[in-house]
């Protein structure tokens, strides 16, 4: 009997006779580990950009008009929820899939 090819979420999953077997799903855990790293790491880039950006205001128009720095940090605090909004359920993932699969 031919096995028959799935594509799933996280990897190949061949068919044998009525069985499953999960192939690939250490570069499903490497893969979500690296994104797990990443996030913050951009989120903290933006953070450091809008900061630059809010100081650059202060020095052409002083601190005396908060509306325009205003743009610069909410820059900063987005990209920092962001990176951390999406960090926080890759590493879970990332610990499931290790914790499942990884002790193989």
């Amino acid at each position: 009997m031919l096995p028959i090819l799935l594509v799933g979420a996280f990897g190949f999953y061949y068919v044998y006779c009525g069985f499953w077997e999960v192939m690939p799903v250490h570069k499903a855990l490497h893969m979500s580990g690296i994104m797990a790293k990443v996030a913050p790491l951009l989120g903290l880039l933006g953070t450091v950009t809008g900061m630059v950006q809010t100081f650059k205001v202060i020095t052409i128009y002083g601190n005396q008009n908060p509306v325009l720095m205003a743009d610069g940090i909410s820059e900063a605090l987005i990209t920092t929820q962001s990176g951390l909004v999406i960090a926080f359920p890759l590493l879970l993932l990332n610990h499931r899939l290790a914790e499942k699969y990884g002790k193989r």
